[in-house]
């Protein structure tokens, strides 16, 4: 056999982006990675791609191959956007890798659609929104929860070779594959021979899988613990959700060829899966936005370097009461010989980097919120530091006066993308949004996400919970830790 040939690459892998429920750690995921001797692996967290640059960057870090996937929600019998009634709400779970970038972008597209028009319980896909952005991408029968896996379970033959039709014409043969698991569980089994015959009815290759929720073994009790604290339970409760076996880690290729030493080629043909994705997020590229000009300047200005420089001279003049000087009329030490030398240095900075739309488009929407009477804070951070954003009213603090450093918010030598911390109203600051969105177009505007973490005293107090203790005991435990824990 060939390095190659001894390959095993695990193609369904939940980070702690599964939020609540997948308990690997991106950078412990990586590092055992690496101790196993793996090339590549994927990553294909329930429903979103929150993980996904997080994971490319520790990948390739430590020279493994990144494959960027999901396991979505599907459903197959009405559109994403209906609202079944919760006793008919069923969705499938479906793998799905990214083969090239504009596979990546397909499920960007896929997922993004899900959670905007699809989220019900779950945020879900259907059909026809999945053929539409078929293209570049990987399909996989999915774990137990699947579509077909869950028609075979309710003995529904005719219904699942009908399904894994309609799944083959959606992704084409060759980018369709068939998943088996082997986590120990009855109905695992009884799945395993069914898909196999339905693989070879169809001509489609196996490829095994771990349906991997934490690093090792022995994590399966922090896992335990997770999925009760996501539910609401308590671990002695013998009717809550649990995972049955204790197998779901980062197996070794020798675990992965004992457990399906009768089908030797579902293991070898993860290599294969693997060498047909090649993504590469570009890094460091930067797509801003773009101001458009009102109609009645551009015949003043030619184009929106010479517009900003127009309303920053307009500006210098209402926040000083002091002209702008050209270079030719700057004499000896002057506060306006001072002011027109920061302001063309500012001006020179920001044209460089790429920065002019961004500073009209902030611009814009302050002097549109100041106009219908929005209370707006006078400006945070770094960019209180430029003379600019002051002459721009985007901040309100005089950066001269005292003596603020215009590198700290946008510097030459390390571009980085400057931002503004403005704080609107928060009764109000909604309509803002809004202006933003009408303007710009609802597609160009997105709100940030934020990530909760587990802090050390809240851990205890929900492990505390999980485990029965009482609130007290587990009070008193948690204030005995530092804030600062270094």
């Amino acid at each position: 056999m060939t390095g190659k040939d001894k390959d095993f690459v695990h193609l369904h892998v939940h980070s702690d982006y599964s939020l609540l429920d997948g308990c690997c750690r991106m950078d412990r995921l990586m590092d055992r990675a690496v101790e196993l001797g793996m090339s590549a692996i994927a990553l294909t967290d329930h429903g979103n791609l929150f993980g996904a640059v997080s994971f490319v960057k520790q990948a390739e870090k430590r020279g493994i191959k990144p494959i960027i996937g999901c396991e979505g929600y599907i459903v197959t019998d009405h559109q994403n956007d209906e609202r079944p009634g919760r006793e008919n709400h069923k969705s499938y779970h479906l793998g799905l890798l990214a083969r090239n970038f504009k596979g990546y972008q397909n499920l960007c597209q896929v997922v993004s659609d899900a959670h905007v028009d699809g989220f019900y319980y779950r945020p879900r896909t259907d059909l026809e929104t999945l053929e539409r952005h078929a293209d570049g991408l990987i399909g996989f029968t999915g774990c137990m929860q699947g579509w077909i896996p869950q028609l075979i379970l309710r003995e529904e033959y005719d219904a699942a070779r009908d399904a894994m039709g309609r799944m083959v014409d959606i992704f084409g043969k060759e980018n369709y594959f068939v998943e088996l698991h082997n986590h120990g569980i009855e109905e695992q089994a009884q799945l395993v021979p069914e898909l196999i015959k339905l693989a070879r009815d169809f001509g489609l290759k196996t490829v095994a899988s771990n349906d991997v929720h934490y690093v090792r073994e022995e994590d399966w009790a922090p896992h335990d613990a997770l999925l009760c604290i996501q539910t609401g339970s308590k671990l002695d409760d013998s009717s809550r959700m649990r995972y049955d076996a204790r197998e779901f880690y980062l197996k070794s290729r020798q675990e992965m060829e004992e457990l399906f030493r009768e089908v030797p080629e579902s293991v070898t043909n993860t290599f294969a899966v693997a060498e047909m994705c090649e993504v590469k997020l570009p890094f460091g590229e930067n797509n801003y936005p773009v101001f458009t000009m009102p109609p009645e300047i551009r015949t003043e200005v030619a184009d929106n370097v010479e517009y900003l420089k127009k309303l920053c001279i307009e500006g210098l003049e209402h926040r000083y009461e002091l002209s702008y000087l050209k270079p030719e009329e700057r004499g000896d030490s002057s506060l306006s010989k001072e002011l027109s030398d920061r302001l063309d240095y500012e001006l020179g900075v920001i044209s460089k980097t790429g920065f002019n739309d961004y500073f009209l488009i902030v611009a814009d929407f302050m002097k549109w919120a100041r106009e219908q009477g929005i209370p707006v804070g006078p400006g945070r951070g770094s960019g209180a530091g430029c003379l600019v954003a002051f002459v721009l009213a985007i901040t309100d603090i005089d950066p001269l006066r005292f003596g603020l450093l215009f590198e700290r918010f946008l510097n030459p030598e390390r571009v980085s993308p400057p931002d503004f911390d403005i704080d609107f109203c928060m009764r109000r600051r909604g309509e803002v949004i809004e202006y933003v969105r009408e303007k710009y177009g609802r597609d160009c505007v997105a709100n940030i996400i934020t990530f909760g973490t587990f802090g050390a005293k809240m851990v205890v107090r929900d492990i505390a919970r999980v485990r029965d203790l009482p609130y007290a005991e587990a009070d008193k435990l948690a204030k005995m830790i530092p804030d600062d824990l270094n």
